[in-house]
């Protein structure tokens, strides 16, 4: 009895073993294949029944790429998959993949698998009807230089006109400025005259008035002493003429005269008649001061 026993035993202990099967029947994948051009690939398993077979993703190529999988259970121990598989890597590749057999989680056979496939360039077409619908395209790279080509060229014509236009505002000036042949006191002195006899400050434009008496006495500095001041500051006039003998004297007058102007050009401030009239005074007083005087010759003796 013990005889027969010990190998009863045995035989319904590996009998569990043995039935946990997964083997690969047949395999159905393209020898050569184009660059990233789909391709089938199909796996025909058999295995115990009340089993399931699954693939593990972790273990597949990453030369390829699985677009779409099916999965089809023939019988109760054959089960079929379908891939549809894009190839990534040129010449030959390997595609890996390993199956699982599972039951409630638990992992009872694997079936590992290699399929070589070689992979070839993609074809081209040289037709002459095939035409390119595509829009030209220029590389970033050179795009990018030629804008700013294009906009330093336009900055550059920005600032030669602008500097044309200056040249030529500038020239106009010293051309109306050379065809008048009086003296530079007598100019500046019929200007404030024709300023106050404008309306411009009975019609209230006290900014476009005192502009006006500003440019008077710059236009008399440039006559009188060939100084350039139409673009400068209050503070850079007064720093230009600090040092100059004839101009010393005044420099509280011009500051003073200066500061009144720039706050109504500047701060909108409206200025009582009474300011006006110490303002122009102030300008009269600097143009005659440093207008040139005339001397006078001794008398000539009887012969």
């Amino acid at each position: 009895m013990k005889k027969f026993l010990f190998p009863f035993l045995l035989v319904c202990l590996l009998t569990p073993l043995a039935a946990q099967e997964l083997s690969l029947i047949e395999k159905q994948a393209p020898k050569r294949i184009a660059f990233a051009q789909p391709f089938a690939l199909q796996y025909d398993f058999s295995h115990t029944p009340g089993y399931r077979v699954e693939l593990d993703e972790a273990s597949l190529s990453p030369d390829f790429e699985i677009k779409d999988r099916a999965e089809r259970q023939n019988s109760p121990g054959t089960v079929t998959f379908d891939f549809t598989v894009l190839p990534f890597a040129l010449g030959k590749s390997t595609f890996t993949a390993t199956f699982v057999l599972t039951q409630n989680g638990k992992t009872a056979a694997k079936a590992e698998d290699e399929t070589f496939i070689t992979v070839i360039p993609a074809k081209t077409f040289d037709d002459k009807n095939f035409r390119e619908i595509r829009p030209p395209q220029i590389p970033a790279g050179w795009l990018t230089w030629l804008l700013a080509a294009l906009a330093a060229l336009a900055l550059a014509g920005v600032l030669w006109f602008w500097y044309k236009k200056t040249q030529e505002k500038s020239l106009a000036v010293l051309q109306q400025q050379a065809e008048d042949n009086r003296p530079s006191d007598e100019i500046a002195l019929s200007k404030i005259d024709a300023l106050l006899n404008s309306g411009l400050w009975e019609q209230r434009h006290y900014k476009l008035f005192y502009i006006t008496l500003s440019d008077i006495l710059r236009e008399y500095l440039w006559r009188q002493f060939k100084i350039d001041a139409s673009a400068d500051t209050s503070a850079e006039l007064l720093r230009r003429v600090k040092n100059m003998p004839a101009m010393a004297p005044l420099l509280y007058a011009l500051r003073s005269f200066l500061s009144s102007g720039d706050l109504v050009k500047f701060a909108k401030a409206v200025p009582e008649e009474a300011v006006r009239n110490k303002d122009i005074q102030l300008l009269r007083k600097i143009i005659r001061e440093t207008s040139p005087k005339e001397t006078l010759l001794p008398p000539k003796e009887d012969a």
